[in-house]
């Protein structure tokens, strides 16, 4: 009997320490890992030469770009369906982070985020990538931008003319937008080659009013046309486009289908009729430089969308040095052999004569390049992470066989309960997904502090509901060890997730961005841990929740215990 004791107060006091040290480590943890993805830092920005600039195919292009309109929406407008009856209608593809910030940059730089820099809506830039609005500038064309102030003020010296709107309700907004760009296409004294058209009704819309989204779409629509009427095809290029999708309750950062699928439409001069086709969010870019007679941006991961664009040697060409000029720099940056220029040897005849075919192959090739090199400097890191992540796992491993020693039944039955009711809460209850869509504007704080506490909440059920089950146990010791077996093996589940992570894709990003859903999954992870610590009130300090379960399962024992023989 005394041995029994002895055992179960060892158990109880080592993990009342355990736990509690768990909570305070998840905390950290998570603030630091969601810090160095918010401040990620592009090591590919080094200044690269510009490639030459084209012959123009259309005397000015006029880009409107439409935040947050979904692909499915825009294939019911029939203003832009008209537009895209006469010109190109294309499929955009992107990968997360997919917040407004970063998709924006894609476009314009032909850059995903690992490269341009930009992971949330308030990133930390060091350097910013080469635009298209920089290239136009740069090969002396004339560039405008309508629209919000924030993205001016990170536009800058990007920028030759800007017309910012006044900070009125987003449709009052958008309706001046057009106004703006009207007076800027009508202003025979300062024309402009490039002009960009900022609308974010859509966008707006669904976060306040998911019900009015469709009304919304409707009212873009008829201010896409005014834009448009404006233009003479014969000359003009127009070209519509979403910077992404959102989810249907207004959200985007993750990778849902309806958020990384987005619609681009290109119209007039320099468009081939009929076209139809899907292209990575990268292409926006280059494309763009094509119509305009631009350099393509020096920093862009994209091809041409040929579809789209009659090819033209010189333009096949260009875009393949330009690629290569940057892949080269890319392979040295993450320290693989370089592979590019080689490739590009392979090719470069049949790409100055024109060859479309030869282009398309080129690019696969070398995008199947580019894959195979991240793999494999991934797997490097990972070989290299394996001692410490295997170790961890075999430590949590063993702790796990050292709870369930003592008892079996009761910390698995707890365990699963808990996974259970935390699933069918966050993913039936709640609708949420494993993706950084759950984070509103690239801020988890909110999220993350609630499942902390809800986590926290269904542990101490959990915990409870275990220790009214202990009538049968030798002591309160026992009964006490059998409850916070059960919150063991919960957070040993946890960690496991986040070692995994950890793994994975390590805890810095220097190079490149982990795998949305592993991350979304790790930082949920860490929040349950965290929420081994309680704060009923922002004014009291956090109380260890082993602490309080283990008091309660005194309680309880005392009232369910059964009088020995």
């Amino acid at each position: 009997m005394r041995r029994v004791t002895e055992s179960a107060l060892a158990i109880t006091v080592a993990l009342l320490i355990a736990l509690t040290l768990a909570a305070t480590f998840a905390e950290q943890a998570r603030a630091q890992l969601w810090q160095r993805y918010a401040s990620y830092t592009s090591p590919f920005l080094e200044p690269l030469p510009s490639g030459p600039a084209g012959p123009p195919r259309a005397r000015r292009v006029v880009v409107v770009l439409v935040h947050g309109l979904r692909l499915d929406e825009s294939r019911q407008m029939p203003a832009l369906n008209a537009w895209r009856a006469r010109g190109a209608d294309v499929i955009l593809e992107s990968r997360p982070p997919t917040y407004r910030l970063p998709m924006v940059l894609t476009g314009l730089s032909g850059a995903w985020p690992e490269t341009h820099g930009a992971t949330t809506n308030s990133p930390l830039l060091l350097a910013q990538p080469d635009t298209i609005l920089r290239a136009a500038q740069a090969s002396g064309k004339a560039t405008a931008f309508v629209g919000s102030d924030s993205l001016s003020d990170w536009l800058g010296a990007a920028l030759q003319r800007v017309e910012v709107v006044d900070e009125l309700a987003p449709a009052q907004r958008d309706q001046q937008a057009v106004e703006l760009a009207l007076a800027v296409l009508n202003d025979a004294a300062r024309p402009a080659q490039l002009l960009l058209v900022e609308l974010s009704l859509p966008e707006e819309t669904a976060r306040s009013d998911p019900g009015s989204y469709r009304a919304a779409v409707a009212a873009t629509d008829f201010r896409i046309e005014a834009i448009g009427q404006a233009l003479d095809p014969g000359s003009d290029a127009f070209v519509v486009l979403s910077d992404r999708g959102l989810t249907y309750d207004g959200r985007s950062g993750g990778g849902e289908a309806e958020v990384v699928r987005a619609p681009l439409v290109l119209a007039g001069a320099g468009v081939t009729p009929g076209a139809q086709a899907i292209a990575p969010a990268t292409a926006v870019a280059p494309t763009l430089a094509a119509l305009m007679g631009a350099p393509i941006p020096a920093h862009a991961q994209g091809g041409l969308i040929l579809e789209a664009l009659a090819p033209e040697p010189t333009l096949l060409l260009a875009s393949a040095r330009q690629l290569t000029a940057f892949y080269e720099l890319w392979s040295a940056t993450i320290r693989r052999p370089r592979f590019a220029s080689a490739l590009l040897r392979r090719y470069e005849d049949r790409l100055s004569a024109g060859d479309a075919a030869s282009y398309a192959q080129w690019l696969a090739e070398l995008n199947q390049s580019v894959r195979q090199a991240a793999i494999d400097r991934l797997n490097g890191e990972r070989i290299a992470r394996l001692p410490l992540a295997a170790g961890g796992g075999l430590l949590l491993l063993l702790i796990a066989g050292l709870i369930l020693n003592r008892q079996l039944v009761r910390p698995i039955a707890g365990a699963l309960a808990y996974l259970v009711a935390w699933a069918a809460l966050f993913f039936v209850a709640r609708g949420g997904s494993l993706s950084l869509s759950l984070f509103a504007d690239g801020d988890p704080t909110a999220t993350l502090g609630e499942w902390e506490r809800i986590s926290g909440a269904l542990m101490g059920l959990v915990g409870a509901a275990i220790a009214f089950t202990s009538g049968s146990c030798e002591d309160v010791f026992e009964a006490i060890a059998a409850a916070l077996g059960a919150l063991g093996m919960i957070a040993i589940l946890q960690l496991l997730v986040f070692v995994g992570f950890y793994w994975q894709w390590g805890d810095a990003f220097t190079w490149t961005l982990p795998e949305s859903s592993a991350f979304t999954a790790a930082l949920l992870a860490l929040a349950q841990l965290a929420g081994l610590s309680i704060q009923a009130t922002p004014d009291l300090p956090r109380l260890p929740l082993a602490a309080l379960v283990a008091v309660a399962a005194a309680v309880i024992y005392a009232f369910v215990r059964r009088p020995s023989a």
